[in-house]
């Protein structure tokens, strides 16, 4: 039904909206009211009186939006009339709902009730009112004298079973749906109900098995169903996805699935829900909708996966393989990219080559292939376009310093420009490489600090007043370069130059040789505890050592290691990983759930 002006009332999913030039706004956001005279006139309207009522619901709805209820009232009660006074009596809802008087709406509904005893919208309506106004006997009666009409209609037990699952009377609940199984014979038609109940009760296995039955009827269940398991304890959630993953493979149950993954900080899991689908359709259109979801969270790899799923579904469409080589670089991992953009190297559409030659370009800068760069900037669909040719400048700068050719990455960066964000980041490493300390400390502090790298160098930085070290710069420049061994043992030795960094250098030269060097890292801790004994770095030292000696199997050596953080650094924020990892050595909780 629509009203006059720029409001209009529609239905979705059984739930009353209210559109106001083009949006929609659930009634729940809506105002205010008084007391309803209940004689109203239902007999056949002349068109002048249908017209006139419909302009009154047009101007009560603009009313109520405008938070002038009071004057809306009278407007809807004139609305009421009509042959469907549905939207009328929503806005009355609301409006009584708001001033906290539901239950002068009553009278009006069994009035309307004596003519329109099975309209489902005003029976909800009904429920919805005594049940916010505590008349709990009066909604037992309403919904006997609901089932008494038709008392295998699913209807009725639906609603009276949300009601209470929204008044948190999750047994009541159950009661009622158990006298629908026997009056329908199946739960089918309340097995989103059943499963509300389940979860409220905390049968969690039976909620996942109803839910998975609901959403089979009602695809679009899954979000709901989602947060209603959302609480699954730990040791239930094993059961919950053996439900949901159970033959036969199913859409809406994988859905399920994957959404509940998601939230459980399990992204990997949670496309593994989706990846062996059947492809189709609804698969292909599930697996954006996952991607999507995924590049939300960050979890970039997973989401690559998923866009390179959708692109061998859909050969054509090209935008999903960029979506994937965009996610790739997002996620770290840029030989990736040029595995998936591989198909579009020999595209002869200009628009399709240059999106991916500019993804491809940004990955050759990550892997240090400044000559496979170059000879893309050399194509004339590149060169054309300034943009892309300035950020593929940028990409070989980043790639020229990754090969150690700190000139060639000066080159670069001079022809990209000067003027972006980017570039004063790739000048500020430069300086920085170059053991011009006093600029990269101005320049890092203006740009990105994000990346692993970053944060060691402004912490650096900020950790000594000298301005031109170039030990300092071949040290981070090693390790732009991925050359750990080389960056591990420069920083040891540049340790002696800064005696005011001198901690953090030998920490984070232990941490580069820890992977292929566990006995030289030992003693670069046991220097820190030694001689940096009240630096940040010697509690960490402690703990990292303690680690090392659980690897070897040492335990009670590591528990000596983390009790002596306990006790000497009692105010360090370490102190809560050292003690759980004194319960995993010790076996009081599961060793997957360790912090390393």
């Amino acid at each position: 039904m629509s009203g006059g002006g720029e409001w209009s009332v529609v239905q979705r999913r059984g739930t009353a909206l209210v559109r106001r030039r083009g949006a929609l706004v659930n009634w729940r956001a809506f105002a205010a009211a008084v007391p309803l005279v209940v004689a109203v006139n239902f007999s056949p309207l002349s068109a002048q009186e249908g017209n006139s009522a419909e302009r009154a619901l047009g101007r009560a709805l603009e009313l109520e939006g405008e938070n002038k209820c009071r004057e809306a009232i009278p407007l809807y009660r004139q609305a009421i009339v009509v042959e469907d006074p549905t939207s009328a009596v929503l806005g009355l809802e609301r409006c009584y709902h708001m001033v906290g008087r539901p239950d002068s709406l009553i009278p009006l509904l069994d009035t309307l009730l004596i003519r329109r005893g099975k309209d489902p919208t005003i029976r909800s309506i009904q429920f919805r009112t005594l049940s916010i106004a505590h008349r709990d006997l009066d909604l037992q009666k309403a919904f006997n004298e609901w089932v008494a009409l038709d008392p295998t209609r699913p209807q009725p037990y639906r609603e009276y079973a949300r009601v209470l699952l929204e008044s948190g009377r999750a047994r009541g609940a159950d009661s009622v749906l158990q006298q629908a199984l026997q009056a329908l014979g199946t739960t089918r038609d309340v097995a989103a109900e059943f499963a509300q109940m389940q979860a409220a009760l905390g049968l969690w296995v039976q909620a996942a098995q109803s839910w998975r039955e609901a959403a089979q009827v009602l695809s679009y269940l899954d979000q709901a169903a989602a947060f209603s398991l959302l609480g699954t304890p730990e040791d239930a959630r094993d059961s919950v996805r053996a439900v949901l993953r159970d033959a036969p493979v199913e859409l809406a149950a994988r859905r399920i699935l994957s959404i509940l993954e998601l939230r459980w900080r399990a992204p990997r899991e949670a496309w593994s829900a989706l990846a062996d689908l059947p492809v189709n359709d609804s698969t292909v259109v599930a697996w954006s909708n996952f991607a999507r979801d995924a590049e939300s969270s960050e979890s970039w790899l997973i989401a690559r996966d998923a866009h390179v799923a959708v692109a061998a579904a859909k050969p054509n469409e090209w935008t999903h393989r960029t979506r994937a080589a965009t996610a790739a670089l997002n996620g770290g991992d840029p030989q990736s990219v040029l595995d998936v953009l591989r198909p579009l190297a020999t595209t002869k559409d200009s628009a399709v080559f240059s999106a991916a030659a500019l993804l491809r370009i940004k990955a050759y800068g990550l892997l240090g292939r400044p000559a496979e760069i170059s000879s893309l900037l050399r194509d004339a669909r590149i060169a054309e376009d300034h943009e892309a040719l300035r950020q593929g400048r940028l990409a070989l700068s980043w790639s020229w310093i990754r090969v150690g050719k700190l000139n060639e990455a000066r080159e670069a960066l001079t022809l990209a420009g000067e003027d972006s964000e980017e570039s004063e980041r790739i000048a500020a490493w430069l300086a920085l490489y170059e053991g011009d300390l006093a600029t990269a400390r101005q320049g890092l502090r203006r740009t990105d600090g994000s990346s692993g790298d970053a944060v060691t160098a402004m912490a650096l930085l900020s950790r000594t007043r000298q301005d031109s070290v170039p030990a300092v710069g071949l040290a981070f420049l090693a390790l732009a370069r991925a050359d750990t061994a080389s960056a591990a043992r420069q920083f040891e030795e540049v340790s002696a130059l800064l005696p005011d960094a001198a901690p953090l250098l030998l920490g984070l030269a232990a941490r580069l040789f820890v992977e292929r060097d566990t006995t030289r890292a030992v003693v670069l801790w046991q220097r820190i505890l030694d001689e940096h004994g009240t630096s940040p770095e010697a509690a960490e030292a402690d703990l990292e050592w303690a680690r090392v000696l659980r690897r070897r199997g040492a335990k009670d050596a590591a528990i000596a290691r983390l009790e002596h953080l306990i006790l000497t650094y009692p105010a360090s924020a370490l102190v809560p990983q050292a003690r759980r990892e004194i319960d995993v050595i010790r076996g009081a909780v599961p060793s997957n759930g360790e912090v390393t």
